[in-house]
């Protein structure tokens, strides 16, 4: 499995959780300015609140022959640096003042236990292939990947593909890789949407680091080229006014906003993930189990493969991409599908199909790990066909804060996977060697889930043992069930495997 690249550990890191709350400020002492850890040492973003006084200073820039270090006419902000910020202070003209903070590809997962890494299960496939061709090929639609650019590849020779580079050095220049991986998943050969067009926007250097500012840049830019998905496999540890305003007119014209969760396994998201309006994605492996190093939040909109994925590199080489960087494609490529299969729709209403074919993990409903689901391409191309009966055993789910030694509850959870109500459909669930329990489940309608608990003792720390709980669902009707072999599962807890 092969890790997302690191940027360089001397130039930047990111700011712990909790570091920087709030919106920040430019302070002053002793004359000089101070920038937090995180922040690009030497300039500021200046906002302003109306066009005006935005347009005043901007002259005002001019008549004194000072060259911002760019600007976003949309959002009426400027970048400068600190000696023209000193010359012309912004506040004469109303303007407010913040930092540009560094951005960057999410961390590899390099500080978790490497024998957990281990146990993850790569697919080994093209996007394409995990999954399987869907009712659109994303003809018409143009989706901006904002990342690291894209180098050229055999895979991409039939796509349509616009290049902006915020960075320099060339939209395929050195540390491609990263942005043409993610972009071998949305489009191309092998890609989820082949025929979608491409607006990519350089703004990760060759170490995959970059800025609040060209991210914020490049969604503006994108929404006004007119594309439908946006994909952003980067994040930053800081919410900022000019990032938040970005997003706000992305989503406010109806673009969809698709980003990263974060490798760095904290109960955090990064930003733009963070943002309410963003649709945010963890990775999983080929078991369909979370894959251990994503970011955790009750925020997390969906969870789609994430490791192993046969990718662009370079030239006409592929490598196994792994991160959440990975999952975020999936949901943007599939959208990028489903919107030209219906261009009637809004974007609101493919995302309320996509949400309609989740596959329940981890507990009941929305929780931190999986968020509200697991992506099922094979629920959503069959979405249509009448009568379909598929119970499933969607998961047995113990809570990870379980105490050794206690007793506690255990989560045995049913979903109805088909087109049709369930009236009636039978769970057994067996506790190591004691006696089955049965249950009944009432009528669940297509997508819906029910849980049912039985109860262990969880093994002591110092006891070389293990719990394993077993589980069997069955509708009324058996044999008009199209799919038997989600009817079954088995867990086994032990304090080393949790």
């Amino acid at each position: 499995m092969q890790s997302e690249p690191a940027p360089d550990p001397v130039s930047v890191r990111y700011p712990q959780p909790g570091e920087y709350p709030g919106d920040v400020r430019v302070s002053m002492a002793e004359g000089a300015m101070q920038y937090p850890r995180g922040a690009m040492p030497g300039e500021v973003i200046v906002y302003f609140q109306n066009p005006e006084d935005y347009a005043a200073y901007v002259a005002a820039l001019l008549k004194e022959g000072i060259a911002p270090l760019g600007r976003i006419d949309e959002l009426l902000s400027l970048r400068l640096d600190e000696a023209s910020l000193i010359r012309l202070p912004p506040s004469e003209y109303g303007g407010d003042l913040g930092y540009n903070f560094y951005v960057q590809q999410p961390l590899p997962p390099v500080d978790l236990d490497p024998a957990a890494l281990e146990s993850l299960r790569a697919y080994g496939q093209y996007a394409a292939e995990i999954t399987g061709d869907l009712e659109g090929d994303g003809s018409g639609v143009m989706v901006a990947i904002l990342d690291s650019g894209i180098s050229a590849n055999a895979l991409f020779d039939d796509v349509y593909i616009v290049h902006v580079d915020l960075v320099g050095g060339g939209v395929d220049g050195p540390g491609a890789e990263h942005g043409s991986a993610v972009a071998s998943i949305i489009a191309g050969d092998g890609g989820i949407a082949p025929n979608a067009e491409l607006f990519v926007v350089r703004v990760l250097d060759d170490q995959g680091i970059g800025h609040s500012f060209h991210t914020a840049e490049g969604i503006i830019q994108a929404v006004d080229q007119g594309v439908q998905v946006i994909n952003l496999s980067l994040g930053m540890y800081q919410d900022t006014s000019l990032l938040r305003h970005a997003v706000r007119y992305a989503a406010e014209r109806g673009v969809a906003l698709v980003a990263s969760a974060g490798n760095e396994a904290y109960a955090e998201l990064p930003y733009p993930a963070a943002y309410e309006s963003v649709l945010t994605v963890t990775a999983v492996d080929a078991q369909g189990r979370q894959a251990i190093f994503p970011n955790q939040s009750m925020s997390i909109d969906f969870a789609a493969p994430g490791v192993g994925i046969v990718a662009a590199l370079d030239e006409d080489a592929t490598q196994l991409f792994s991160g959440t960087s990975a999952a975020a494609p999936f949901v943007s490529g599939t959208l990028a599908a489903m919107i030209s299969a219906a261009p009637e729709r809004s974007i609101s209403d493919h995302l309320t199909i996509l949400r309609q074919h989740l596959n329940e993990a981890g507990a009941l409903g929305v929780d931190p790990v999986y968020g509200a689901g697991v992506l099922d391409w094979e629920r959503l191309r069959l979405r249509n066909q009448p009568g379909r009966a598929d119970v499933a055993l969607a998961e047995i789910h113990l809570e990870l804060d379980a105490q050794p030694g206690t007793t506690v509850p255990v989560e045995v959870i049913v979903q109805n996977r088909g087109t049709k109500w369930l009236s009636s459909s039978s769970l057994e669930v067996m506790v190591d060697d004691n006696d089955p329990v049965s249950f009944v489940i009432e009528s669940l309608q297509p997508g819906q889930s029910s849980a049912r608990k039985v109860y262990v003792q969880v093994p002591g720390l110092t006891i070389d043992t293990s719990v394993r709980v077993a589980a069997s669902v069955m509708p009324d009707e058996a044999d008009s069930d199209v799919k038997l072999e989600n009817n079954l599962k088995a867990i086994q807890f032990s304090p080393i495997a949790r």
